[in-house]
């Protein structure tokens, strides 16, 4: 110590130092500019809408007991503040007003952040008595297991649920479409207004992230080389395909649609495009190349999602994709790098007699490491035969699945095995042998009924068995009684096997109805799985007092297959 006391004594005297206060600096001196640059650059930080923070908290009284239908008035003081800003709804001034966030029955609430500072909190109960105040420190970074409170008062426990920071203002869109999986990875599409002018009148930047947990979305890029924009009379969108890999590139398939606005139903022109970049290190912009198809084939110009319309990697750098032709769906094979495609119905016999059912047919079969093409040819109740094209060659096969009972499913590959749904209340699910599979013009008879794999409750029409999402050796089978997810509300019911599909549990379909943090699923692909659980992505939105504003979720099993109690944020780095 006296040491350091003798140190600061030679230094004051000797190097003949000054103490003043920053009030008597001169502003046009240099250390008065650095003094103004220092509080501009503060005051730039704690006002930035490129970054938002969006929490999610529970608000209880000091034993635990939910403040259930109160509200929390919050804002944030920084420097726009200790300058005198004029606050705003939106903060167009440079500084934001105080927002309101309404508890729910549970004393939940989600607070949005678009300022850096300290975040002060008035918390009021159903009665509308302030209860409680806090006060913490709001920054870019902060994550749930940094946040801490700086003071505190009343009765009150302030408990942060979960946390979740947004760059580039990528929270603040309903544009949130959950795309699909490849490589371990899942995708999600988002967009971002530019310019604002009105509803009918706005331009937009489209991102697509992926994550390899389902949670944590870390690789983002922005798509370039296409317009987002409606104007008044028009209306330009992407349509994009579930996410391809081919070992080493993510590959989209992409529709730039324009349309009549207000009436969408007006089609008016497309742009057929493809979308390649790194897998190992995904570029922070890439641009959307043309994709020649033959003549009036365009990519999901149908009247469903455009995960409706099968797209895969075969393998040797073939694709296909199903563009429609009037219409009417038509799956194709070719290359990138080409302008030459195949129809898959008028030149290798494939067949589409429902749409619903028979697009799902167009299948990836893996059998002694070499890839085949699976697609429908024809139905006939109890027997169901499929063209199989071996997709380094396309020398093709005729297969005829043949089961007890009508099939209500196309055949799917799981582990090494075939199977299908079959039946009518109660749908059964069962499996084929695959030893005869390359042989010429094979019939392959049922061989086994999955065990508890039953269902009489789905309802619905033709092909309730949707999709197969799977990851470390679980498998979980998505069932639905509308085929488009269109029906309000989408039924959906899901079986788990974890012992190479010789028997299934049932998974409660508890997150895909209306409640306080979940909403009506509307495409399979918000259902992915990860790491043997399965997941499942939306956007809802929440009344900040001022509008409305969205926040992404993801909702988790857990080992057991029972869903997790509450839903996590979605981050996205």
């Amino acid at each position: 110590m006296k040491r350091v006391l003798s140190l600061l004594f030679f230094i004051l005297f000797y190097a003949k130092c000054s103490i003043f206060k920053p009030s008597q600096l001169d502003p046009g001196e240099d250390l008065g500019t650095l003094q103004s640059l220092l509080r501009l650059l503060a005051l730039i930080d704690a006002f930035n809408t490129q970054s938002q923070s969006v929490l999610f908290m529970k608000f209880t009284d000091s034993s635990g007991t939910p403040y259930g239908g109160g509200a929390v008035e919050y804002s944030v003081y920084n420097e726009a503040d200790e300058n005198g800003v004029a606050t705003s709804d939106f903060g167009e001034t440079g500084n934001v007003r105080t927002y309101t966030a309404t508890l729910d029955n549970f004393g939940r609430g989600f607070l949005f952040f678009s300022e850096r500072g300290i975040a002060k909190l008035s918390l009021k109960n159903a009665a509308n008595t302030f209860v409680g105040t806090a006060d913490f420190r709001i920054y870019n970074g902060i994550t749930k297991q940094s946040f801490s409170l700086l003071n505190h008062t009343g009765n009150a426990q302030f408990l942060v649920e979960d946390l979740a920071n947004y760059r580039n203002r990528l929270a603040t869109n309903f544009t949130f479409t959950p795309l699909g999986s490849a490589n371990g990875r899942q995708f999600i599409y988002l967009e971002v207004q530019t310019e604002y002018i009105a509803s009918d009148n706005f331009k937009s930047l489209g991102y697509i992230a992926s994550s390899a947990d389902g949670e944590n979305y870390d690789q983002i890029t922005k798509i370039d080389g296409v317009t987002f924009e409606r104007n008044v009379t028009t209306d330009t969108i992407l349509k994009i395909s579930n996410p391809l890999f081919n070992g080493s590139d993510y590959i989209f398939f992409i529709s730039e649609e324009k349309r009549a606005f207000p009436a969408t139903t007006t089609f008016l022109d497309n742009r057929n495009l493809y979308l390649k970049f790194s897998a190992f290190s995904p570029p922070s912009s890439a641009t959307v190349q043309l994709k020649n198809l033959p003549t009036n084939y365009r990519f999901f110009n149908g009247a469903n999602g455009n995960w409706y319309y099968p797209a895969l990697y075969l393998g040797d750098g073939r694709y296909m994709a199903t563009p429609t032709l009037s219409g009417d769906p038509r799956p194709i094979l070719f290359y990138l790098d080409t302008d030459t495609s195949s129809d898959l119905i008028s030149d290798f016999s494939c067949s589409i007699l429902a749409n619903d059912r028979d697009l799902l047919g167009f299948q990836l079969v893996t059998y002694s490491g070499i890839n085949y093409l699976q697609c429908p040819q024809n139905y006939a109740g109890a027997s169901y035969g499929f063209r199989s094209i071996r997709a380094s060659d396309l020398i093709f096969n005729q297969i005829n699945f043949t089961a007890a009972a009508n099939f209500d499913s196309p055949v799917f590959q799981v582990e090494d095995k075939l199977m299908a749904l079959t039946g009518s209340s109660p749908f059964s699910g069962v499996t084929f042998p695959t030893g005869s599979y390359t042989n010429v013009n094979p019939t392959i008879t049922q061989n086994a009924t999955i065990t508890n794999f039953n269902t009489s409750s789905i309802g619905g029409t033709t092909s309730r068995l949707r999709t197969i999402k799977s990851s470390n050796s679980n498998h979980y089978f998505v069932l639905s009684n509308s085929p488009t997810f269109t029906a309000l509300p989408t039924n959906v019911q899901i079986f788990r096997s974890n012992d190479g599909v010789n028997s299934v549990t049932s998974i409660p379909a508890t997150p895909f109805s209306l409640s306080e943090y979940s909403v009506a699923i509307i495409s399979p692909e918000q259902i992915q799985s990860t790491n043997g659980l399965l997941n499942y992505s939306y956007a809802k939105s929440f009344s900040n007092g001022s509008v409305n504003l969205p926040v992404y979720f993801t909702r988790f099993t857990n080992s057991d297959g029972t869903w997790e109690d509450l839903p996590r944020l979605i981050k996205i780095k």
